[in-house]
């Protein structure tokens, strides 16, 4: 019998998937899984549970945010075992799950694992040792998902980003940056930036399906240049909107490595949890780094 490493974080978004979890192993038992169970108390314990126990396993499964597969993910790569991933979502605004096309029904998420086979999925690289699957951001916003309480997250799950954000826009100052990309070099004062690997930030910006590829070794980078004034600002929002990332207001780039220099250090947000950057701070895709169940 094949062994699964099921790591669950019982407090994620309306704490759902703990009421799924005996459904679950059944799904994954009569797919010819031994399951293990464990239950995550605080950020870094799934990480460590792949760490001491995932080398064993011949599928690990995350049930949680997309901070809860953020850890599964940097402790499968700790390992160094290419062990395959699956991922139940139950967080916020699953943004990861939406642009994989990942069912966000719980249950449809476990059997498509039980069901589904391994396809290979690009990792960030964040400076020298921390690691994102989908998106890491600074500026406008980015704060939101790591500085709202978990409490109202779960009573309000993507609002709750909204409400958040509309009260940190008393906070939005411009960010000097200088990023090099591509062998080019951008300087600018910027509203928000952002590396990615996905579709969906936040639940709010929305790239289009084939301007991303999740496995063919390049980031896709949002950059919003500070605008000027209320009809500058007016203008990116309509952009957005409209997913027009061609218009001059916005910055649009695809690399495989991304270099930033800030005049100061600034906080980041790696798939929803905070994380301090160095400067100069090196964003580097690894081409293929994990295998998801899809």
């Amino acid at each position: 019998m094949k062994s699964l490493l099921l790591i669950m974080n019982p407090n994620a978004g309306i704490r759902q998937g703990r009421r799924f979890l005996p459904d679950f192993i059944s799904v994954f038992t009569h797919a010819g899984y031994l399951v293990t169970a464990l239950m995550t108390e605080k950020r870094g314990d799934a990480a460590d549970f792949v760490r001491l126990y995932g080398g064993k396993a011949d599928l690990v499964v995350a049930c949680g945010g997309d901070g809860t597969l953020n850890d599964v993910i940097a402790g499968l790569l700790a390992l160094g075992e290419d062990i395959p991933v699956g991922y139940i979502p139950c967080g916020s605004t699953n943004d990861f799950a939406s642009g994989l096309g990942l069912p966000l029904n719980p249950m449809q998420a476990c059997r498509r694992i039980a069901e589904g086979s391994p396809r290979p999925l690009d990792i960030g690289l964040f400076g020298l040792d921390r690691y994102f699957s989908y998106t890491a951001s600074f500026g406008a916003f980015t704060q939101v998902s790591w500085a709202t309480p978990q409490n109202v997250k779960n009573v309000l799950g993507h609002t709750a980003y909204i409400l958040e954000g509309i009260r940190s826009l008393a906070d939005i100052h411009p960010i000097r940056m200088n990023i090099t990309a591509a062998g080019l070099e951008y300087e600018d004062d910027y509203l928000f930036g952002a590396v990615c690997n996905s579709t969906s930030l936040g639940g709010v910006l929305k790239l289009k399906d084939d301007a991303v590829h999740m496995s063919d070794g390049l980031f896709e980078a949002l950059l919003i240049p500070f605008p000027e004034d209320i009809l500058a600002l007016n203008r990116v929002l309509t952009c957005l909107r409209a997913g027009n990332y061609e218009d001059p207001s916005l910055l649009f780039l695809r690399a495989g490595e991304f270099v930033f220099r800030c005049s100061s250090r600034i906080k980041w947000t790696l798939d929803g949890e905070e994380a301090d950057g160095g400067n100069p701070l090196k964003i580097r895709n690894l081409p293929a780094a994990v295998r998801i169940m899809a």
